[in-house]
């Protein structure tokens, strides 16, 4: 591997990374100190190395990393390291660079007297407490490297980084479309059939989890088609379950609405069967 640019004294755009002689990030302790092009990095110096995958390219992340503070480029590599500890797993790209964009503002925010709380708070805390409660870490973490005192609203939005990552969601975006949805959706339940849902019951996880990967296709404008087959089976649905089948239709109206993608008849049928659980 060799340096194709030095970013700061602990980060330098390679060349020559892995078997596909890739481009790439590499962030480590003193990397980029005195460094110059062409230049070969010591292996003992590499701490963690980021290839684009798809939600950025190299010249967004040199852009990126230079914009940033050093400081907080080493504090959200320390945060990322903490997180897959938490979570017991490596993370990509994508989550060191949505945390290091987000800490740039929150610092900027906070220096400011600006406090702000996330409208899905709630949903955040309800539909993901893991990811929550290491979202509370974080912030504690954050408050004890610089001797600061973010409130604990701020967990919220890295939550939103870490599910983003962990559920492999296509953005923040498509993370904060999910979450309004499954607010929307709760209440459109409550409103058509007079129940409160019951969040800890594995019926509810079961539906709450087909609607995530809905959403997922909707957003991403996957389609799946009707399967004529499945025609009786939903004539004795709508027979036996005409008000589970009429919310399903409901939400399926609302979801056609949000995403301009239509949901198929057996994505009715899918809900339907998932509501009859839930509120029987």
């Amino acid at each position: 591997m060799k340096i194709k640019r030095r970013i700061n004294n602990n980060v330098v755009l390679a060349t020559g990374i892995g078997a596909g002689r890739t481009e790439g990030v590499i962030i480590g302790k003193g990397l980029g100190f005195k460094a110059h092009p062409g230049d070969i990095i010591k292996k003992n110096l590499v701490q963690t190395i980021y290839v684009p995958s798809g939600q950025r390219n190299l010249q967004q992340m040199a852009a990126e990393l230079g914009n940033a503070d050093e400081e907080d480029i080493s504090l959200t590599y320390k945060i990322v390291k903490f997180i897959e500890k938490q979570i017991g797993k490596t993370t990509g790209e994508g989550l060191f660079f949505g945390l290091l964009d987000h800490l740039t503002f929150t610092f900027q925010r906070y220096n400011q007297g600006i406090s702000i709380k996330s409208p899905l708070d709630w949903e955040i805390k309800n539909f993901y407490p893991n990811i929550y409660k290491i979202g509370l870490k974080v912030v504690k973490f954050i408050n004890d490297e610089r001797k600061i005192s973010l409130p604990s609203s701020e967990a919220a939005f890295i939550s939103l980084h870490v599910i983003n990552n962990v559920e492999n969601l296509i953005s923040i975006d498509t993370t904060i479309d999910w979450l309004q949805v499954s607010k929307d959706v709760n209440l459109l339940i409550r409103i058509n059939s007079n129940k409160r849902i019951d969040q800890q019951t594995i019926s509810y996880k079961r539906f709450n989890k087909h609607l995530r990967y809905l959403v997922l296709r909707l957003a991403s404008k996957e389609t799946v088609p009707t399967t004529t087959n499945n025609e009786p089976l939903m004539q004795m649905i709508i027979e036996q379950y005409p008000t589970e089948y009429k919310i399903s239709k409901k939400i399926s109206q609302y979801l056609t609405k949000k995403f301009n993608s239509k949901v198929s008849e057996d994505e009715y049928l899918y809900l339907t069967l998932h509501l009859v659980q839930l509120l029987n």
